[in-house]
């Protein structure tokens, strides 16, 4: 009796952890080391270095990019969806100095001078539509690129006039910290 009493409490603290994990699920965390030998079509000898750190929820991602020692003045960063040594359509803006973000996105944040570290959090409403890679706009697209990330199909760049096309890059891969 007690035995079967032990084996029904396991099997229900195994039934909850199976039901509460997906509202929880969230906690994923990605990082991606920034360098110039990770740019395409070509790598770049560079000075440059950057971190790109984020916590995945359901509905947002949290995140901090520092960068250092460009060679010329940081212009924006973004996530982009593309797979290692393939460039890809951008789909979040990290920050910007230009006026080229899509006006269906809120405004992103100026991209600081060096050193820096930005801190910020992105949503549905930051998604751009990258249509030709079958990304959507809104909560659609957001989806589209959580499971991106997660499959390791996004990177991280930084981008400096004097290397507009991106001075460093890195690959967004899921870690624990």
């Amino acid at each position: 009796m007690t035995r079967r009493i032990r084996l029904t409490a396991v099997l229900a603290a195994g039934l909850l952890t199976v039901l509460v994990a997906p509202v929880s699920a969230g906690d994923d965390k990605v990082a991606a080391k920034l360098t110039g030998y990770a740019e395409t079509p070509l790598s770049i000898s560079t000075t440059a270095s950057g971190e790109f750190k984020a916590t995945i929820y359901v509905e947002s991602i949290d995140y901090v990019l520092t960068y250092q020692d460009p060679e010329s003045t940081v212009t924006q960063a973004h996530i982009h969806f593309g797979r290692p040594a393939i460039t890809g359509g951008i789909v979040l803006f990290l920050c910007t100095n230009l006026a080229n973000a899509p006006a269906t996105v809120p405004t992103p944040q100026a991209c600081p001078a060096v050193p820096a570290t930005i801190v910020g959090t992105l949503t549905a409403a930051d998604v751009v539509a990258v249509s030709e890679q079958g990304i959507d706009a809104g909560a659609t697209g957001f989806a589209e690129i959580l499971t991106a990330i997660r499959a390791g199909a996004t990177y991280a760049n930084v981008h400096t006039t004097g290397r507009p096309s991106g001075e460093i890059r890195g690959p967004l891969r899921g870690y624990g910290y």
